[in-house]
């Protein structure tokens, strides 16, 4: 399952590989023809050229700024404290076909190319103002215990980047360790404008950030997959400090582990986390996604937050931060102590156009406003939960255009709890036709309560990208319907018939 997931990744379009990062990133420096250097892990000799391969470490000692080092398939081990180290803008290309002559051919999928840190060091290190590109390369078997990199924790166990801004796209980092004191088991990133994009993270682990620890900077996660890796804090990804710029966005998290933030944890950290699918992943607070302090909104937009356990806050933890939600679908999460789709502490979030839906377990409430909490909510579709909203004694909710279910969808009670509650001028109880909630398909169908029911909250489009309104206004939750022109020309049509 998990090479399938690097087989997948890689066997896809190269050529499409990192055009995100290009256009969301500053361009970066172009440097003069350096050269092109081949290595494979039988190479011998010092002439690194295409039919006579030399040995990684000569390709290395011999690549200027902007030279381009293809590697041939197997596995490179190395010695010291990393198999490879970058202080320098080169590019490394995995997956080279090691023909001797012709057109340098590249398949990642039938050629892979491994960098093996043994369990005895780091796969990668890279330092310094520079911006190299892997690309195409598994690393695995990295280690950085006592090797230091971050105040006294060793960090980045894969992957290290401190002070850099590489491109790291179609690599599988797997299997990597920070150690038992350590922090970015696969991949960690210190005051770095990375663009990570098209890559599988897996069964990483750390004590902070299993998969990825970032710190400063603003990192760029696009289009990868954050599976099985396992941490205290932050089991796929731990953000902490990172700036405005920083984007988790299509990117894919599921059966990740930790105590706080069982995907996702972020700490003082400014983010934009869009279009993702986070699932099946479990923590202690924020089976999801964790948010922790931070006086910058916490971003969470267009999101499909689903299975998820906890034990505050299956789908969302939000601590101590003003955070916004929009368009997202948090559904089918569970706790065994409150707030099955979202907790709040000591925090003052916005919803606009979300979906809640079948969070269970605890206490029952798909959202939980818990002590020192304001929480503001518009256009919300709250439905099939316990307790649909509990509001704590010296809290406050106030809630705008809110379809809270019937019959099947009912909650048993729509709102509950000692603290201040107001629902507003628009509140529904209806079937929200939701298209096919077996398959976890919460968008609305024709028929739907939510439909043209809503307010202008300020949201422009919907989950999928579609605009809103589409009809006479705005649809409550985070699906906007989008009717084919068969709905919308069947009135004429059925008007010519005799």
């Amino acid at each position: 399952m998990k090479r399938s997931i690097v087989l997948r990744l890689l066997g896809g379009g190269l050529l499409a590989v990192g055009l995100f990062c290009l256009l969301a990133v500053s361009p970066r420096v172009a440097w003069a023809d350096p050269g092109v250097l081949f290595a494979s892990p039988t190479g011998s000799g010092s002439a690194c050229s295409q039919d006579a391969p030399c040995q990684l470490q000569t390709a290395l000692s011999q690549a200027a700024d902007g030279a381009t080092i293809y590697l041939a398939q197997g596995t490179y081990t190395g010695s010291g404290a990393a198999v490879i180290t970058l202080t320098k803008s080169i590019t490394l290309y995995g997956g080279w076909d090691g023909a001797a002559n012709g057109p340098v051919m590249r398949d990642p999928q039938a050629y892979s190319t491994t960098i093996d840190g043994e369990g005895m060091r780091r796969g990668v290190y890279i330092s310094g103002g520079v911006a190299p590109v892997l690309d195409g390369l598994i690393i695995t078997g990295g280690n950085a215990t006592g090797f230091g990199g971050y105040g006294s924790s060793d960090a980045g166990g894969g992957i290290f980047v401190s002070g850099a801004d590489p491109l790291i796209q179609g690599c599988l980092v797997i299997s990597n360790t920070a150690g038992e004191n350590g922090t970015g088991g696969g991949l960690f990133f210190y005051s770095s404008s990375a663009c990570i994009e098209s890559c599988a993270v897996v069964s990483n682990t750390a004590p902070w950030g299993g998969g990825v620890r970032a710190i400063f900077g603003a990192p760029i996660f696009h289009a990868s997959e954050f599976v099985s890796n396992t941490a205290g804090y932050g089991g796929g990804i731990y953000l902490m400090w990172t700036t405005a710029g920083t984007l988790l966005e299509a990117n894919t998290f599921r059966e990740n582990k930790g105590s706080s933030g069982g995907a996702i944890y972020l700490s003082g950290a400014t983010a934009t986390i869009r279009r993702n699918l986070i699932r099946d992943n479990e923590g202690g607070r924020g089976g999801g996604v964790s948010v922790a302090s931070g006086c910058a909104p916490v971003v969470l937009s267009a999101n499909r937050i689903q299975g998820n356990i906890a034990e505050r806050g299956g789908g969302v933890h939000i601590y101590m931060n003003p955070a916004r939600l929009d368009n997202n679908f948090i559904v089918e999460n569970q706790v065994s102590e409150g707030g099955a789709g979202v907790f709040i502490e000591k925090a003052a979030p916005t919803f606009r156009h979300n979906t809640l839906a079948r969070n269970s377990g605890g206490d029952g409430s798909g959202i939980l406003v818990g002590i020192d909490s304001t929480a503001v909510l518009t256009n919300t579709i709250l439905v099939s939960h316990t307790v649909g909203i509990s509001v704590t004694v010296g809290s406050t909710a106030t809630l705008e255009a809110t379809l809270w279910g019937s019959e099947a969808w009912a909650n048993d009670s729509d709102w509950a709890g000692g603290g201040t509650l107001t629902t507003g001028t628009v509140n529904l109880w209806g079937d929200p036709v939701f298209v096919d909630p077996d398959i976890k398909d919460y968008h609305i169908a024709p028929g739907s309560v939510a439909v043209d029911a809503g307010v202008d909250a300020g949201v422009n489009v919907d989950i999928d990208g579609d605009p809103r309104p589409a009809g006479a206004g705005y649809d409550l939750g985070a699906d906007e319907l989008i009717l084919p022109s068969i709905y919308l020309y069947l009135p004429l049509v059925l008007k010519g018939l005799p």
